[in-house]
């Protein structure tokens, strides 16, 4: 744990009295605007810690920090988000939403709220570049990313156990009979992904199945088009000689938008074709047939990732990957495969 950060080391650095760093940093007149932004993002800079309230209790900023293109996400973020949030408010702490726009990933901009307060810790939440992420690192102040790690970076992150519960789902299909098992997924494109693939790939290997990787689909393609263009993934299914018995998605939207392509199509689910997936939004109970999936404890993330930050704050200490185990849900979209395949 870093040594204490004083108010006349933040005078000092910037060439200050340290009543000027004192009325800025309780809120009171008397200092101009710019200078107040100077004095705050100095004081982070340096690692100041804020010390109590008017009663004599510890306080805390956290800055949360999220893409913008998950900004108005209605489900898997959002319940994290709001869990980070209501788990602040019980730690007596407070958690500042800041979007993070491509442009300021590009610039390494640091969002216009941490010139404004002090904050004693970040909270990273979805993907992020990873210059943007050491960017944030070699300032020094606490961080933990939740949802996502980096193999090239050595950080604190609170993550879904993908490859295990992967492993679990794809092992269930195999358990129902399936021998033939495909992969959607942009494996490239997340680490979560990534991590999936692996726990696919691990489970029909541990069974002594071959990956069918005529039915397979990893490139970049599967993520963008399934969301915003399926007429792309519709003419790749027009292009194969046949289907799998089932397919193992590497998330729900991409599970649900198959499903629909494939009923489209004449192919009753899941009577001809079984279709698994991972997250568990909302869509996935709502999908006809309803999807079966792998449950993120997304409400568990965000609480574990406060509890986590604060703790790093504290006490500091070496960095450290939490990964939080899923919860299987059986629906409708999966069944053992036809007998007359």
């Amino acid at each position: 744990m870093r040594g204490k950060v004083s108010m006349q080391q933040i005078a000092d650095a910037i060439g200050i009295s340290k009543n000027a760093v004192s009325l800025a940093l309780s809120g009171k007149p008397g200092v101009s605007e710019p200078l107040r932004d100077r004095i705050f993002e100095t004081a982070n800079r340096l690692g100041y810690r804020a010390r109590t309230d008017k009663e004599g209790r510890r306080t805390r900023n956290l800055l949360v920090l999220i893409p913008k293109y998950i900004r108005h996400d209605q489900g898997f973020y959002r319940e994290i988000y709001w869990a980070i949030d209501r788990r602040a408010k019980e730690t007596g702490s407070t958690a500042v939403l800041c979007e993070i726009t491509e442009r300021m990933e590009e610039a390494l901009l640091l969002p216009e709220e941490w010139h404004l307060a002090v904050y004693e810790g970040l909270l990273l939440v979805g993907v992020f570049r990873e210059a943007y992420v050491r960017h944030l690192l070699d300032l020094g102040a606490p961080l933990v990313i939740v949802d996502h790690d980096y193999d090239t970076l050595k950080l604190d992150a609170v993550v879904t156990a993908n490859t295990t519960e992967a492993f679990r789902i794809v092992s269930y299909l195999i358990g129902l009979g399936h021998r033939e098992i495909g992969f959607i997924g942009a494996i490239g494109m997340t680490r979560s992904f990534m991590e999936r693939w692996l726990g696919y790939c691990q489970a029909m290997s541990k069974a002594g199945l071959a990956i069918p990787e005529a039915y397979c689909l990893t490139g970049e393609a599967p993520l963008a088009t399934l969301h915003s263009q399926p007429s792309e993934v519709q003419a790749w299914l027009d292009g194969l000689s046949g289907y799998p018995t089932a397919w193992f998605c590497a998330n729900d939207r991409i599970a649900v938008n198959l499903i629909e392509m494939l009923t489209a199509m004449g192919v009753q689910i899941p009577g001809s074709l079984s279709v698994a997936a991972f997250d568990d939004i909302e869509e996935a109970a709502r999908t006809k047939p309803p999807l079966t999936t792998v449950h993120v404890q997304r409400e568990q993330l965000g609480y574990e990732a406060v509890d986590f930050l604060i703790r790093k704050i504290d006490y500091g200490g070496n960095p450290t990957k939490l990964s939080i185990y899923g919860a299987f849900i059986e629906r409708a979209s999966c069944a053992p495969p036809s007998e007359e395949r």
